[in-house]
């Protein structure tokens, strides 16, 4: 008997699977499930929530950290570690950015960089003193980038009033995001077709949009400035220490991975409607595109191979190498994985500051 489902209009129309049961097809492969755009996005929000749970968790420790810090200002290691953390934490949520990380614009409010030493200052001198005096302090002086400025300056007195402020701004949007992964983890996405079908596009563009933020505002676009603009300057990346850029890129990565590619249990076990995230490859699988997902598989795992082998302290070389091995992913992804979901890509302003 085949399982027939409610399905969104234009975005996966595919051969009917058997929705339970695993059959074999041509050459041994298993038959994945059949799965609705609903069933993607109630995976996919599923998997969003602990991750903004954990973010608030740590930005909360970023805000004990700095608190305590402040108390009795010592060494900024214990601070300087809550502060990665939480760095760790958030991209792993905002990569890609979905539901309210685009509807807060939540990288722009706290991840906006380069960083703006100069308007740093300004906001030092304005000596802030609450979240609501911070409303007027402009997003260059605000959030991740600001507070490892800090941290790695000559301390000031008008510093640690500040740091303070900066990590409680952190945890404040945390804890809206929470919320709203919360909102979209509980709704019922058979309920609304429309929503459905324009929430599902928005991940299929976001994920591109995320893997490019990444290879080229993180990776690439640093380095072609340096050598543009010549000096012998080295590049100018997001992060101070080259050890937490390759920290934060990993991190990036392992995100946008686990919404793309299958783990190896769910190979030989296909993930089930209902019962947790579905990436991007069981989609193509379920769609009867086999070739198709074996070679997105392969994309990724060059690419997966290819990042972890970067050496903390990479050269330009090794970097644009990196940049040319995701790029690889961008095409594919370009070319044919969106078009086998049936989902146009296009550029809005929804794709990340």
């Amino acid at each position: 008997m085949i399982h027939r489902r409610h399905t969104l209009a234009g975005l996966l129309a595919m051969a009917a699977w058997p929705a339970t049961g695993l059959h074999a097809q041509t050459g041994g492969a298993l038959a994945f499930p059949y799965y609705s755009g609903e069933d993607a996005l109630q995976g996919l929000y599923a998997h969003q929530l602990p991750l903004a749970r954990d973010f608030e968790t740590q930005a909360r420790a970023l805000t004990a950290a700095a608190r305590q810090h402040c108390a009795g200002p010592a060494s900024p290691a214990v601070l300087k570690d809550a502060w990665r953390q939480a760095l760790l934490s958030w991209q792993a949520l905002s990569s890609p950015a979905l539901g309210p990380v685009i509807e807060r614009r939540s990288q722009r409010q706290i991840d906006f960089w380069p960083a703006r030493p100069a308007l740093l200052a300004k906001a030092l001198e304005r000596a802030p003193t609450t979240l609501a005096d911070m409303e007027s302090i402009g997003t260059p002086a605000k959030g991740f980038p600001a507070l490892e400025q800090l941290l790695t300056a000559r301390p000031s007195p008008a510093h640690c009033p500040y740091l303070v402020l900066l990590a409680e701004g952190i945890e404040a949007e945390a804890k809206a995001l929470r919320s709203g992964f919360e909102q979209l983890a509980s709704r019922d996405w058979t309920s609304d077709e429309e929503a459905a079908r324009s929430a599902f596009a928005e991940w299929i563009n976001q994920w591109l949009g995320g893997l490019e933020r990444l290879r080229w505002v993180h990776i690439e676009q640093p380095v072609q400035k340096a050598r543009t603009a010549g000096k012998g300057q080295p590049p100018e990346f997001a992060r101070l220490a080259a050890a937490d850029n390759a920290a934060e890129w990993r991190a990036q990565w392992q995100a946008l991975k686990a919404q793309a590619r299958l783990r190896p249990e769910q190979v030989r076990q296909p993930p089930q409607p209902g019962q947790g995230l579905i990436p991007i490859e069981a989609l193509l699988m379920g769609k009867g595109q086999i070739a198709l997902a074996q070679r997105w598989g392969q994309a990724l795992d060059r690419a997966d191979a290819t990042l972890a082998a970067l050496p903390a302290r990479a050269s330009d070389a090794q970097l644009l190498a990196l940049s040319k091995t995701l790029k690889g992913v961008t095409t594919l992804f370009q070319a044919e994985v969106a078009a086998a979901l049936d989902v146009p890509l296009g550029f809005s302003d929804a794709d990340g500051d």
